[in-house]
């Protein structure tokens, strides 16, 4: 009793000399529940002010002192990493102060900071034999190799490869992981793996726990200060600051693109209008084939994506044949369109992707590949509500979301030099194929609606196209034509 007695003197003594984690309160709601879940991934997204990386800190020093208050943690000694968005904000002036302010000192080398944080070599080491190392997101994926660790905090968003690569050293110790951030990145890779499916959809996902924080929930902050220090942002902007909510970030190429575009799944058996086909061949890359028909309206309806990496040509077209016989596609594909460089003859077998998908019956267009123009008309069909993709689709609505102009590599050269007008060659392939179709439509196909915005889309899944047709030849009596014909949609490369 009396150690008890004299444990908790101390911990009164060294709360009185500075603040630590014996004398932290998590905030009711949104903080102390991301403490007390015991799942092994926790996403923490709040506005400014929410405590964010507070709490990420906390849950550090809970782990590598083994005095977590909700969950149960390894037995010391305790290896941890965290990664910061940089070293001299991210790092130096965020992470590991906040680590400082809630790390008890008894726990440190001789009580000191500077004996046990090495400055050098970026790794925090405790009396008890813990140790912490830090890493940024500017660092190569090497960097971030190395020995296993018990637990990987982020403080803000990384790139997915070097989420990809922390979570691997969590392997060997069935290691643990959480992530505190603002998302002013856009609809990137963290909301479509973890928002979108948990949060927008509610699916349970047993690994991992997702909690959104608002402002208000910190009880020192006005919230009317709060307005007045945001009220010349962007109102996207203002709410991601204070509420923690996914915004359409500037640069996207299609910032119009959203759950308006989105519709439930059809079965694909009852779709009786004329299909039509565009791909986008990759091998390491995914190689993409869209199937769509337009609706009465002119509308494009993308009902079905197949979006498969490191096959070979044989295996792709197999399981396509095999969808599309079972889903009745066959008889209804109007043309199939591809990018051009599927015509490309291989330099060791002398042949093209081209070629041999047409000796296994597919027989593939040439698409228009104009970049821009393409770029143009895709986003008008999205602005004007003329194209609309099924949830099936996860691939092409992920990318789409996350589809974003090309920058420099340093934000200065990025504010003194002219903005490039190119896409980023990133997670493109199924927005290549996209472009694909829609610039192989009729250029007086769909018009959208004089005076309305984003129409709401009603019934669009099952509506009769008026004509059968496809211009004046279909895809079948276009593989058997002469070569001089030409395709109202394809043009004369057909």
């Amino acid at each position: 009793m009396s150690e008890l007695f004299d444990e908790l003197k101390q911990r009164l003594r060294d709360a009185a000399k500075s603040p630590n984690v014996y004398g932290y309160k998590p905030y009711k709601g949104v903080q102390e529940n991301f403490h007390k879940n015991t799942k092994r991934g926790r996403l923490l997204l709040g506005g400014n002010r929410v405590g964010k990386t507070v709490s990420g800190a906390v849950e550090c020093v809970w782990h590598l002192t083994g005095t977590h208050p909700y969950r149960p943690t390894p037995e010391l000694p305790v290896y941890g990493r965290g990664t910061a968005v940089d070293i001299e904000q991210g790092l130096n002036k965020i992470m590991l102060p906040e680590i400082k302010r809630w790390l008890p000192q008894k726990f440190l080398i001789n009580g000191s900071w500077s004996d046990s944080y090495n400055l050098q070599s970026r790794t925090l080491t405790l009396n008890n034999g813990s140790m912490m190392d830090f890493l940024t997101n500017e660092q190569d994926t090497e960097k971030h190799a190395g020995t296993s660790r018990d637990f990987v905090w982020w403080d803000e968003e990384p790139p997915e490869y070097i989420f990809n690569e922390d979570m691997l050293r969590l392997v060997d110790k069935n290691g643990v992981w959480w992530m505190s951030m603002t998302p002013l990145l856009g609809f990137t890779w963290i909301h479509r793996n973890y928002y979108r499916p948990i949060v927008e959809k509610g699916i349970e996902d047993p690994s991992v726990a997702v909690f959104v924080g608002s402002t208000r929930d910190n009880p020192h902050v006005s919230e009317e200060v709060l307005d007045e220090i945001t009220k010349g942002m962007k109102p996207e902007e203002r709410e991601a600051r204070k509420h923690g909510k996914f915004i359409a970030a500037s640069g996207l190429v299609y910032p119009s693109f959203g759950s308006h575009n989105i519709i439930p799944a059809i079965n694909p058996k009852q779709v009786a209008q004329p299909v039509y086909v565009a791909m986008d061949h990759g091998l390491r890359h995914p190689t993409v084939w869209l199937y769509a028909y337009v609706d009465s309206e002119g509308r494009i309806i993308v009902y079905h994506e197949y979006y498969e990496a490191e096959r070979t040509i044989e295996q792709h077209y197999k399981a396509l044949k095999e969808w599309e016989d079972w889903s009745g596609a066959t008889e209804r594909i109007v043309y199939r369109i591809g990018d051009p460089s599927i015509e490309q003859r291989s330099a060791v077998t002398g042949t093209s992707v081209r070629t041999m998908y047409s000796e296994a019956g597919f027989f593939i267009g040439l698409a228009n590949n104009d970049m821009q123009s393409g770029l143009n008309k895709v986003r008008a069909y999205i602005e004007k509500m003329g194209v609309f993709i099924t949830e099936d689709c996860p691939s092409l609505i992920g990318e789409l979301q996350g589809y974003r102009w090309d920058t420099y590599a340093t934000r200065k050269t990025n504010e003194t030099k002219k903005a490039m007008d190119q896409p980023k060659k990133v997670r493109d392939d199924a927005c290549d194929t996209l472009r694909y179709l829609i610039m192989s439509r009729p250029e007086d196909e769909f018009e959208g609606w004089a005076g309305e915005v984003r129409a709401p889309f009603i019934n669009v899944a099952m509506t009769a196209p008026e004509t059968e047709g496809e211009g004046d030849y279909s895809y079948n009596q276009l593989v058997g034509a002469d070569s001089q014909m030409v395709h109202t949609i394809l043009g004369d490369d057909w």
